[in-house]
């Protein structure tokens, strides 16, 4: 990577290069699996698919933005040899844009890991671009300042004919991918994305159009005619002809709106009706903020505290719309008590340890758009678990779909402690999207937790109820099992067996509790 090279470092399956000043273990992670960062419970994850997770966490170094790339295929695994991965791609580009004098964010690393050559995974590590914003709320925020638009308009139009001019190609320049910072009189433009970034003598005709196309179907959504066309102009320039410009303004026009009919065609109409959250929690303090902060989205916000001690209280209250104290009766009756509290059409319930995905937010939005039969009571969500530095796709932990989001009218909480669950009158849908739990901190906050579910569980079993060999040997040993092998535990290595250990230590104890209660004292 031309004047990075000697910041190259290589340990087993891992390749990084690092910024002047980064140190690997101290300020990453001590095997540079940035995962560890990803899935802590400080990181707000802003995108979470199957091939690109993004978050923002604060470190040491300050707040960082991380993106991961996933290769699951085998054929792209086999494509990615002798080929830089996403993150050294991103991580080249950046020193190249800088050095024509680009505005990309500072970086710190890219990450990437190989198997027999083949790439598994990569992560690029960038420095927060302090007092920026997306291009769109930007543009947003400048509502009724004329000046304002104008010279935004101009510099996006300036900074994408001098990126074509040097030979430079961004294969995705939506609005979301141009950082603004600066006064609004002289905005300055950060790019995004930047391994989507390519180099030559310059695009062609057909890419030109592309980028100026997917400002127009994004930002241009925004603006009204006057303001793209002063981006148009700009990125023209001076030199350009009135009959020229005229031809440029037809041919993004007709493209933007064949891509905008095909968008509306497929598209989800305006959400008509109310969706509350509601939130139970007790000394919650680490997790309150983040939860309902993912939760902004819905129409209601409501929070119910069973008795906290330390400062849950007062971050929910600089949240959500409404907190409510209940002294706590147990999770089925405490659940069941927030869930009156609601007044929206349909109620999203979480815990304070789980986060709503943006992509859950938005298919739940699009999902409501769209009119539902009359027998649709509810929908069951995926929960993906934050635990050990990884996100738990394996062992059984993953997709356990529960049900969260239901009609306010159609149900009830039930089950029995700790076990409790939401019953629906009427069908319940499937969502893709998941929720995030992150329910352990460490392994001994799992084992703390182990023993305390597994006390609330033995109280569940009826009186007289036996308790042998094959329920305190059996069970366990067929819990192990079924995670490591039949659940994929054993392609986590280590992790993978204390989890599926961990989930047979539950049956153990759940049955050993039982076993000593109809024993009698000793």
């Amino acid at each position: 990577m031309g004047a990075e090279a000697d910041r190259r470092l290589v340990r087993g399956p891992l390749r990084a290069w690092l910024a002047p000043g980064v140190d690997l273990d101290a300020d990453l992670a001590p095997d540079g699996d940035a995962d560890r960062l990803l899935t802590h419970p400080r990181c707000r994850v802003v995108k979470l698919q199957p091939k690109v997770v993004v978050g923002r966490v604060v470190t040491r170094l300050g707040p960082l933005w991380i993106k991961r790339y996933t290769v699951h295929a085998m054929r792209v695994r086999l494509g990615s040899l002798g080929r830089p991965s996403p993150a050294a791609r991103a991580f080249a580009a950046a020193q190249a844009l800088e050095a024509r004098g680009f505005g990309v964010p500072a970086v710190v690393a890219a990450l990437e890991f190989r198997r027999l050559g083949c790439l598994v995974r990569s992560f690029f590590v960038s420095r927060e671009v302090e007092g920026a914003t997306t291009a769109d709320l930007r543009w947003t925020a400048l509502a009724g300042r004329p000046p304002a638009r104008r010279e935004l308009a101009r510099a996006l139009g300036r900074v994408l004919a001098a990126l074509h001019a040097a030979g430079v190609y961004h294969n995705d320049l939506k609005d979301v991918n141009l950082l603004v910072r600066g006064s609004e009189d002289a905005p300055a433009l950060v790019l995004l994305d930047l391994e989507r970034v390519s180099f030559g003598r310059g695009p062609g005709l057909r890419r030109r159009r592309k980028n100026l196309v997917q400002l127009e179907r994004t930002l241009g959504r925004a603006a009204n005619r006057a303001a793209r066309l002063r981006l148009l102009d700009a990125y023209l320039g001076p030199a350009s002809t009135r009959a020229s410009r005229r031809a440029w303004v037809r041919a993004v026009l007709r493209a933007a709106a064949r891509k905008e009919r095909s968008r509306e065609r497929s598209g989800p109409a305006r959400r008509a009706v109310i969706v509350s959250c509601t939130v139970v929690c007790q000394d919650e303090a680490a997790q309150i903020a983040s939860c309902l902060e993912s939760a902004r989205w819905c129409d209601q916000v409501v929070v119910v505290d069973g008795g906290s001690r330390d400062g849950t209280v007062a971050i929910a209250e600089s949240v959500a719309d409404r907190v409510l104290h209940n002294p706590w009766p147990g999770y089925r009756a405490q659940k069941q008590f927030a869930f009156e509290q609601a007044t929206g059409d349909w109620v999203l319930s979480l815990d304070a340890d789980e986060r709503i995905t943006p992509e859950l937010a938005s298919e739940v939005q699009a999902v409501l758009a769209r009119p539902l039969p009359a027998e649709v009571g509810g929908f069951r969500v995926p929960r993906l678990v934050s635990y050990l530095g990884r996100w738990w796709y394996r062992g059984g932990w993953y997709p356990r779909p529960v049900v969260r989001l239901v009609r306010r009218e159609r149900a009830v909480w039930g089950g029995t402690d700790p076990h409790d669950r939401l019953e629906v009158t009427g069908r319940v849908l499937r969502l893709e999207a998941p929720i995030l739990h992150y329910t352990y901190a460490d392994v001994a906050d799992h084992l703390r937790s182990v023993a305390k579910l597994t006390a609330v569980a033995a109280r569940q079993v009826p009186a007289g109820r036996r308790v042998g060999l094959a329920r305190l040997a059996g069970d366990p040993a067929w819990r192990f099992l079924r995670a490591w092998l039949l659940r994929g535990a054993a392609l986590e290595g280590v992790a993978g067996c204390f989890v599926a250990a961990t989930d047979a230590f539950y049956t153990f104890l759940r049955w050993a509790r039982v076993w000593e209660r109809e024993r009698g004292p000793w």
